[in-house]
């Protein structure tokens, strides 16, 4: 952790706390006897995060036309290793929602991008028939933690980042200039404070980085180009296009080409999309 890393997490006074649903869904998906119906019943018990999981059940990424209004048959469309993993980071990004306070993201801008990236991700993973393609759904809806930390305790300096990213910086590069650290290396930073799983860790902190990861590369290849493709051409994080960068390394890392890729990408953005799952 660098210095100005430090200084400001220590300006935190009260660090939410790993959601109670949370802990219950990481504590019953470690079982493998597990069955779908304990899950439902803890995702029951918390109304907000149940009208979310219906809304992502309905969305255009599980290719179903006819809406679904009960909980019980969402989860059915959705599938049981998916209900784990969407449960987990809706109720992980809910903790950081900002309420009512103006702040300078869009809350439900950044939950929609993250929850499309996760889509993507799994999309990516499976034409790749890559072994961890129903969890990297997870990895993605949480890759971007660190704008909704900054958005809730730190929106008056993180307007001087868009203020210098709004004048042409890319913004990774106003974030480096204004703050000398990302939003990954914060979002990092929290999804250590609540011992998430490493691989969550690990895409959290190299998303725009895959290139570095030590560990767990193709899971972060996979997450840095549904990022990249996502942003590009469904939705942005920000208004404004944010001008991530491509690292071409995750291309040896999956072993494939950039052809592959641009025809992925023209294949997703052909889909119909709402850009709303929220």
């Amino acid at each position: 952790m660098n210095k100005s890393l430090k200084l400001y997490v220590q300006k935190i006074k009260k660090l939410p706390t790993l959601p109670v649903i949370a802990q219950e869904i990481l504590s019953l998906a470690s079982n493998d006897l597990t069955s779908v119906g304990k899950i439902e019943k803890v995702v029951e018990n918390d109304p907000a995060i149940s009208a979310k999981i219906l809304s992502v059940a309905n969305s255009v990424f599980f290719g179903i036309k006819s809406p679904t209004k009960t909980l019980d048959n969402a989860i059915f469309r959705i599938g049981f290793d998916n209900l784990k993993n969407i449960a987990l980071g809706i109720s992980l990004m809910t903790v950081l929602q900002n309420g009512k306070v103006e702040k300078v993201f869009d809350y439900k801008r950044v939950y929609n991008h993250s929850v499309t990236v996760g889509f993507v991700a799994r999309l990516l993973a499976r034409k790749l028939k890559l072994d961890f393609s129903d969890e990297v759904m997870m990895n993605g809806m949480l890759h971007d933690l660190g704008y909704l930390i900054m958005n809730k305790f730190f929106p008056e300096i993180y307007r001087d980042v868009l203020t210098a990213f709004e004048k042409g910086e890319a913004l990774l590069e106003a974030e480096k200039k204004v703050l000398e650290f990302t939003h990954a290396d914060i979002g990092h930073w929290l999804a250590e404070k609540w011992n998430l799983p490493k691989a969550v860790l690990d895409t959290t902190l190299y998303h725009h980085t895959p290139s570095l990861a030590k560990r767990n590369s193709k899971r972060v290849a996979v997450i840095h180009l549904a990022d990249f493709i996502t942003t590009r051409n469904l939705l942005s994080p920000t208004e404004h296009y944010p001008n991530y960068p491509l690292d071409h390394a995750s291309f040896d890392i999956l072993n494939i080409t950039e052809k592959d890729i641009r025809d992925f990408e023209a294949e997703i953005s052909g889909d119909e999309y709402t850009g709303d799952l929220i």
